[in-house]
Parts: structure tokens; sequence; C-alpha cells
């Protein structure tokens, strides 16, 4: 499995990057090292609706007293400086008038019961406090986000404060996803599930790894329109992945001729389970790749996490290609088969610090609740015929959540 994982990456490269918005390029990965060009903030500012103010004003209080401080008068004169004793009036994200250092909140001072025109502190209070000082979010030549991290929500945020409103990053792997049907033998597909069951799982998956699909229809009786169509489609594509057409069996004959007649694809026997026979090879003038995955919902779940989401990840230029396995532990014995990678659907479970993980459901059964329920494919590398209950394994999560205890 790890070698074909291997050539596959190998046949495939990043996606050329170019100039995007930084709206658009949300969740795609980033081709430059990105600095930051000044200090973020350039002045003090406050955080919160409150008054500003010198903290010498106020420490020389006797111990146990509330501190007293003039308030200044709004206007012009005084919008940018206070003087000794003064506090001045701020909104959050105002620079601090020239003089202060310190910002009390609305909620802990209040103007003094005998003297309205002072300000009364309830609260200690600690030189900068609700202060944004300069350079607290970025320092001029800071690396704020490097070359291959994906932009995220909050990375978005950090950078738009430093000023940027464009950056370089890969656009959005583009993946037609074909499914292939037969309309002289509709229950053909592994299972006897419609391949629409497995485009549907593969969709969500895809875009769920940040891609976009579409989904092509072809149909097998008529190899012509198929060609035609899937040729149309080609044009938007950066990656081609088919379900149907594909068992245990090997190739439907009549879609891996219309492969190889667009370009060079083969079929490979791996050693891993579920599902054994995989395709891959590069179709149309622009060497698109197209993967053959399996029709049996299992082995397409084991065989889109194995293969495809790499290959996906790497045309993303998003890093690592493959998944970092987790560690888990057996909560109780499972069977395993000597020189087979398999790949079992399981539930986690948390106990205390660490993940016990269990089989599901026989492995002699392929049922899409089985897949439901399952929060990870835990990875039986084929060393030894049996995993004890307690030894510990490696699992691929297949979401972000983690799993709470029952």
């Amino acid at each position: 499995m790890t070698d074909h994982l291997d050539y596959l990456l190998d046949a495939v490269e990043p996606l050329a990057p170019f100039g995007m918005s930084l709206v658009d390029a949300w969740n795609l990965a980033l081709c430059e090292d990105i600095k930051s060009e000044c200090e973020v903030p350039s002045e003090p500012l406050a955080e919160v609706d409150g008054y500003a103010f010198s903290i010498e004003d106020v420490v020389a209080a006797p111990p146990g007293a509330r501190p007293t401080l003039r308030l200044a008068q709004k206007t012009d004169a005084v919008a940018r400086a206070i003087g000794v004793g003064e506090a001045a009036p701020v909104k959050a994200g105002d620079p601090l008038p020239l003089g202060a250092d310190t910002v009390v909140a609305d909620w802990q001072a209040a103007p003094d019961d005998d003297d309205p025109t002072r300000l009364r502190l309830k609260t200690k209070v600690v030189e900068g406090d609700w202060v944004r000082p300069v350079g607290a979010e970025a320092r001029e030549g800071q690396l704020l986000v490097k070359a291959g991290t994906l932009l995220n929500d909050r990375r978005s945020a950090l950078l738009a404060a430093a000023g940027f409103t464009r950056v370089l990053a890969r656009p959005r792997t583009r993946v037609a996803l074909v499914q292939v049907d037969d309309a002289d033998n509709p229950d053909a597909t592994e299972g006897g599930r419609s391949a629409a069951v497995g485009v549907h799982l593969v969709n969500g998956a895809a875009r769920n790894d940040g891609a976009t699909v579409w989904r092509v229809h072809i149909d097998l009786t008529d190899l012509p329109t198929a060609r035609e169509h899937l040729s149309d489609e080609l044009i938007r594509a950066d990656l081609v992945l088919t379900v149907g057409g594909l068992t245990e069996a090997g190739p439907d004959p009549r879609l891996l001729n219309l492969l190889n007649s667009m370009g060079a694809v083969e079929v490979v026997q791996v050693a891993m389970r579920p599902g054994q026979m995989h395709g891959f090879g590069k179709i149309s003038d622009e060497n698109t790749p197209v993967l053959m995955l399996p029709g049996d919902a299992v082995a397409l779940m084991a065989a889109y996490h194995a293969f495809a989401r790499p290959v996906l990840r790497k045309l993303m230029g998003s890093e690592p290609f493959a998944h970092e396995p987790m560690l888990c532990f057996a909560e109780r014995d499972i069977d395993a088969e000597l020189d087979v990678t398999e790949l079992l659907p399981c539930r986690l479970r948390q106990d205390g610090n660490r993940y016990l993980a269990s089989e599901i459901a026989p492995r002699r059964h392929s049922m899409l609740p089985t897949l439901v329920a399952a929060d990870a494919l835990v990875v039986l590398p084929g060393d030894k015929g049996r995993v004890y209950a307690g030894e510990a394994l490696a699992a691929w999560l297949l979401d972000d959540q983690r799993i709470v205890s029952q």
C-alpha cells in the first residue's frame, strides 16, 4: 500500500500558484513565506471602552484606597494628550492619548459620588491593562505564515490585520467525479449498489478536503458518448476520480479501453483490504491524472483515504499529503491477515488520556451503517495474524472532532 502511494505521489506535481485575494485564498495552501512589513499595531490601542490614564497617577494611592482621576474635557485639544492626574474617555480600537499607558474598562470605574468631574477606580489596575501595545500582533519582519500552510480563518484575520489583501496560493483543486454506469446491467457494481452511492461518499470527502467537485455521468453501453462527455469535462479538471466499473475481479474492459483511448491507464493489485484493485494513469492532452476507485462503499472509503486524498493534497500543495496517524489501543482482540494491510472502520472511545478502538462489524460484511458509525480507519499493517486487547495501533481520523467518553 505504501509503495503504491509513493508511486502515485511521484507521478503528480502541485498545481501552479498565482496571486489571489485573501478572501478567495481561504482553505488553500500558501506558496510563499509571508512576513510582516510593519509593526501591528503601529501605536498603542485601547482594547475596551473605558478611560486611559498614566499608571504613575494611581500607584501612590494608599493600600485599600480607591484612587480618583480628573476627567479630561472632551475637546479636540486633549483628544491626543492627557495631563497629570487626568483620565480620557476612549473607545475600543482608539489610539491611546499621549501620556497614557493604561486603560480601565467602563465597568471598572465610575464618576465619583462627591465630585462628578472625577473618576473613581473600583478595582486594582496594573500598568498596560486593556492596552494592545505596539507590535503585540506582529513585529516588522516577523514570519506570520510559512509556505505550505493552509489558510484558515484565524490566519486570514492575522494577515488582514497586517495589511495583506492578496497572497500567492495554489488554486482549489478541481475534481471531476465520474459515475460509471452500465444501462444493460444496472446492478453490476460490487455489493449490488449503484455507483451513485460511492459518488456521494467521495463528493463529500473531497469537498471536505478543500476540492471543488462536480459529478460526471458516463454509461459504458454508449462509449462514443461517454468519451465525448468525459473529454468535455477534462477541460476544467485537475484530477479525475472514477467510481464504478472496478471490482475485486478487475476493471470492466470497456472502462479501461475508454480511458486508454484517451491516454495511458493501468490497473494493479495492491496488498490491502478492503479493495485490492486500483487504477491510475493520465489522460487528455493535459495529462490529467485519473484514479480508478473500487465500487464497494467500504473499499471506496479505504481507497479514497489511502490514495485519492494524498494525491488531492499534493495537487493542493498542502502537507502532509498522507494521513498523520493517531495513536490508539485495541479495546478487544482483533483478527488480522498476514502480508496484507487492512484499513478497518472502527469506533473510538476515550478512556482517560487514551483512545480505545473497537471493530464495528465483522469484515465479512460490507454495510453502509458501519461507515456512518466509524470515527477512524485503523491500520492493521499485516505483520501479525492477531492484535490483542491493549496493543497500540495507528488510526486515520475520519472527522476533525475528537470522540468524547461514552
